[in-house]
Parts: C-alpha cells; sequence; structure tokens
C-alpha cells in the first residue's frame, strides 16, 4: 500500500471515530428541544384548561350578581303587586313578575351547565398540572443529564482528534484536501479498498493500468466514476 495511502486509511479511522462521537454531541440539542417542545404542550393543555376553567368562575360570579338582581327586582314587583289599586296594575305588576323570573330562569339554567363545566374541568386541571410538575421535573433532570454527557463527549471528541495529528505525516496538503473533501461528501468513506477489481465504494470495475498502479504502490490512486481513493488488501 503506497505510504500515503496507509496514512489516510490511519487518519480514516481516527475520523470516523470523531465523527460518530460528533454525532451524538449533535444529538442533544435536537433531543432537547423535542423534550422542551413536548413539555410546551403539556404546558398549553393545562394553561388552556385554567383558562377555561377561570373564564367559567368569572361568568358564573357575574350571572351569581345578575340573578341577585332579578330577585330584587322580583321581590319589588311583588310589594307593587301586593299594593295595586286596581285589577289592571295588579295584572300589570304579575306579568312583569312572570318575565322577570323567566329571564332569572335563563340565567340559573346557564349558571348550571357552568357549574357543571367547573366540576368536569376541576380534576381534569389537577392532572394537567401534576403533569406540567412531573414533566419540568423530568425535564431539569435531563438537562443536567446533558449537560455531563455533552461535556464527556466533547471531551472524548477532543481526545480522539488529538490522535489524527500523528497520522498527517508524510501526507502532503494536496492528497489530505482530496481525502477531506471525500470524507465529507462519500459518507466518511474516502479511502475504500479493492474488492476484486471494482471500487469498493461505487463497485465500478477499475482499468487494468490503475490496477497496476495499486499493486505496485508507485503512486495514490483515485476511483475515476467517484473519486474515492483506493488501496489493494
Amino acid at each position: 500500500m503506497h505510504p500515503a495511502v496507509q496514512q489516510l486509511l490511519s487518519l480514516q479511522k481516527i475520523d470516523t471515530k470523531v465523527a460518530k462521537v460528533q454525532v451524538k454531541i449533535d444529538a442533544i440539542p435536537k433531543e432537547t428541544a423535542e423534550r422542551e417542545a413536548r413539555l410546551a404542550r403539556t404546558r398549553q393543555v393545562w394553561s388552556q384548561l385554567d383558562k377555561t376553567m377561570r373564564d367559567a368562575e368569572g361568568r358564573n360570579e357575574e350571572l351569581e350578581v345578575k340573578v341577585q338582581g332579578f330577585d330584587n327586582a322580583i321581590k319589588r314587583q311583588e310589594e307593587h303587586r301586593d299594593k295595586a289599586q286596581s285589577p289592571s296594575t295588579y295584572e300589570a305588576a304579575q306579568h312583569q313578575i312572570q318575565y322577570l323570573k323567566e329571564d332569572r330562569e335563563k340565567l340559573q339554567n346557564e349558571q348550571l351547565e357552568l357549574m357543571e363545566l367547573i366540576e368536569d374541568l376541576g380534576p381534569k386541571r389537577e392532572a394537567a398540572a401534576a403533569a406540567v410538575e412531573a414533566e419540568e421535573e423530568e425535564f431539569d433532570r435531563y438537562l443536567e443529564e446533558a449537560k455531563k454527557l455533552e461535556a464527556e463527549l466533547k471531551e472524548k471528541r477532543d481526545t480522539i482528534a488529538k490522535e489524527r495529528e500523528g497520522f498527517l505525516e508524510g501526507v502532503n496538503d494536496g492528497q489530505l484536501e482530496i481525502y477531506q473533501g471525500l470524507f465529507s461528501t462519500r459518507e466518511a468513506q474516502a479511502v475504500v479498498a479493492v474488492e476484486g477489481n471494482h471500487c469498493g465504494g461505487c463497485y465500478t470495475k477499475i482499468t487494468p493500468n490503475d490496477m497496476a498502479r495499486l499493486k505496485g504502490n508507485t503512486s495514490m490512486v483515485t476511483c475515476k466514476a467517484c473519486g474515492r481513493i483506493l488501496y489493494c488488501t
């Protein structure tokens, strides 16, 4: 194997290790964002339930005041009716009382619906609040663990990355540039073995001339189809 290719193959093994660790590092922010979004959705459920319940309670209080107003109005009309001096006045007061009672009944029916709604929402809101608290605690634990994991992975990555410096000797800038370009665009397979007489990366047949150069270790040979650096085992 050509010395430069041997160096690049060793470098590829190191870079592959670094890339695998980097994948794990890059996954942490993504998972954090997903967990944060899940927590936000749980909070939104609680917030909507809480708002609906507070609105219902507020509306019920408003209705209670209005019902009290109708009670007072009915009482006044009853007093007016009982003091009526003529049948027409009595009848007019009686009609007014009936209208007031009908309007009051509508409000009381709405109150009943609201109270049923409030009763139904209470346990749901409590359950949602408990879910928020549980997820917040879980998210805080995750953040602490993720921070430690990220620090450990970065340390591991940097330690492995330092090893690659020892494999750069004997590789010129041009060869290194070709390798780095291939490593980033060929799924971390910049240097591949020849399988039979085919490129181990794209399986294109290698020309007899290139096969002779590979076996003679006279120069660095690349696949004419995919550009990968080749070597013979």
